[in-house]
């Protein structure tokens, strides 16, 4: 059970492939974004409402579930990334070596893979309705949350714990349980930014491309885990603030 959680975590859900980033690497892609949300969103405090901030659903969730065992809520969302790489890279017994490369990689593949996003976006007609409205760097910090805590919950977790339940325990094929896990969490992912959980009115077809977004986001975190998923979001995310600008 611990080899296939470790499998689960590193490399997506049971199905390795060789140019999978490394824990480590992963850790260190990610720091930067964490600590640009959680730095600008206290810096912002002021303008950055809870109201606004509760824009990143994700997060709010993940905090108010961690506020059940202190004062320090705040702060755990971010700590439990680390926490998580951190240990994945320890059971994976994998040398404590950055490969810089690597990183800039992964860099690389965030732009390159949110190109198709941009493109359905823009087909549907999305782009526009995304126009900023709280302030540049706002919107930057709220889309950077957004792409980091989004995929934490919806694809690290969510994807990871029905392949878990599914194939390891129920014993269900590894494949068909994490088809099903990738689509639950897409349809939670596109339903979660409407009411009763998100504040946005539903529309038919901000949901399908939410719904598609999900299912694609899910197969680059099956393939090559979640950094490169958070990260495509992340950049999917500020190219949107930044064309609206």
């Amino acid at each position: 059970m611990a080899r296939a959680q470790e499998r689960t975590l590193e490399r997506g859900p049971g199905l390795p492939h060789p140019g999978l980033a490394h824990p480590l690497d992963s850790l260190v892609f990610l720091l930067p974004l964490i600590l640009f949300y959680e730095i600008g969103a206290l810096y912002l405090q002021p303008s950055l409402t809870d109201d606004r901030q509760g824009r990143v659903v994700a997060f709010q969730l993940l905090r108010m579930f961690f506020e059940l065992f202190g004062p320090t809520g705040r702060w755990m969302p971010g700590l439990a990334v680390i926490a998580i790489l951190v240990g994945v890279q320890i059971a994976s017994k994998q040398r404590w070596r950055v490969r810089p490369w690597a990183v800039l990689k992964l860099y690389g593949e965030a732009v390159l893979w949110s190109i198709p996003l941009l493109l359905a976006s823009k087909a549907l007609i999305l782009a526009a309705a995304s126009e900023p409205n709280d302030g540049l760097w706002s919107e930057m910090i709220l889309s950077v949350g957004a792409g980091v805590y989004e995929e934490l919950v919806f694809r690290l977790i969510l994807i990871c714990v029905v392949v878990m339940v599914g194939s390891d325990l129920l014993r269900f094929p590894a494949g068909r349980t994490t088809a099903v896990a990738v689509v639950l969490s897409a349809l939670l992912f596109a339903a979660h930014h409407h009411p009763p959980v998100g504040s946005e009115p539903f529309e038919t077809a901000r949901f399908a491309f939410r719904l598609m977004a999900g299912a694609y986001l899910g197969a680059i975190f099956v393939y090559r885990g979640y950094a490169a998923a958070a990260g495509t979001h992340v950049a999917y995310n500020l190219i949107i603030v930044g064309l609206a600008a």
